[in-house]
């Protein structure tokens, strides 16, 4: 059985390099393990994601949306669509109620956007909100002028089509 000399030569050099090397590797591998750990599952700009959650406007007809619930969701959005088929939408749900003002930076088509309160009812509307085919510093922002929880993007022309108003309820069930 050999112990170790602490005053060999050799021995500093090995400390000092062996700490150096815990040192690059916390700071490199660690942060990036981290990152991944702690990130979204990816969130799909293009593709629909599936539209399992039904909502009922006020004239009766019903709408197919996709759930964006997630921050991330939240911010992808309907970015990057190229079309929004009648009697779909995106229901976005915000952890709680605020003034939320929404942009179409990165948006390709036009949409209706439609802001509720906690009990469903439709306290702001935006009809056909052009998608901003600008650099993101020059998107306006469109609504967040009342306060909400739940904003629905519906096809351009929605609004109109199911006459929706101020004060109307949209019914649907979120878990």
């Amino acid at each position: 059985m050999t112990t170790a000399n602490w005053n060999s030569p050799g021995h500093e050099t090995r400390h000092r390099t062996s700490r150096l090397l815990r040192l690059i590797l916390s700071v490199v591998l660690l942060p990036a393990l981290l990152s991944a750990c702690a990130q979204d599952q990816k969130v799909p700009k293009v593709a629909p994601r599936p539209a399992n959650t039904l909502v009922m406007l006020p004239d009766g007809s019903t709408v197919h949306v996709e759930l964006a619930k997630t921050e991330a969701e939240r911010n992808i959005g309907l970015m990057e669509r190229t079309s929004l088929p009648q009697g779909r939408g995106m229901l976005f749900i915000h952890d709680q109620p605020g003034r939320y003002a929404y942009w179409m930076y990165d948006c390709k088509i036009g949409l209706d956007i439609i802001w509720m309160d906690q009990a469903h009812r439709i306290v702001e509307m935006s009809p056909n909100t052009p998608p901003c085919k600008g650099k993101a510093d020059t998107c306006p922002n469109y609504g967040g002028h009342e306060t909400s929880i739940y904003v629905l993007e519906l096809p351009v022309g929605s609004i109109k089509a199911h006459q929706l108003a101020v004060g109307q309820t949209v019914n649907f069930s979120v878990q």
